[in-house]
């Protein structure tokens, strides 16, 4: 299974899951310090997916202003691609890209 990000046409940001997921995505936890995300299922004994590559300074920074994201996965019936809003809980201190980048 492998995840990407990318931005909407209309600006909402997408993960997007070349396989059908094992329920569906209950929230998203954002990681700021880290910049990585946990997908968090509706499942009471599964403990979530870690997504395993660190977000750019310009991708963390688009994050940040977010409550939510689109979540894309194949249809389990027809393996169309379908998705759905997951709410984003964002962890740690909020990060200052500005003075990140003049450092």
């Amino acid at each position: 299974m492998s995840f990407s990000l990318g931005e909407l046409p209309d600006g909402d940001l997408a993960i997007v899951s070349d396989c059908v997921l094992p329920a569906d995505i209950k929230r998203i936890e954002y990681y700021r310090d880290q910049r990585l995300f946990m997908l968090v299922y509706d499942l009471p004994d599964h403990e979530g997916d870690l997504m395993h590559y660190e977000l750019s300074a310009g991708v963390a920074e688009k994050v940040q202003r977010r409550s939510s994201l689109v979540v894309i996965e194949p249809d389990k019936a027809t393996g169309k691609a379908s998705g759905y809003y997951a709410s984003l809980i964002q962890v740690g201190e909020l990060q200052n890209f500005q003075q990140l980048a003049s450092a």
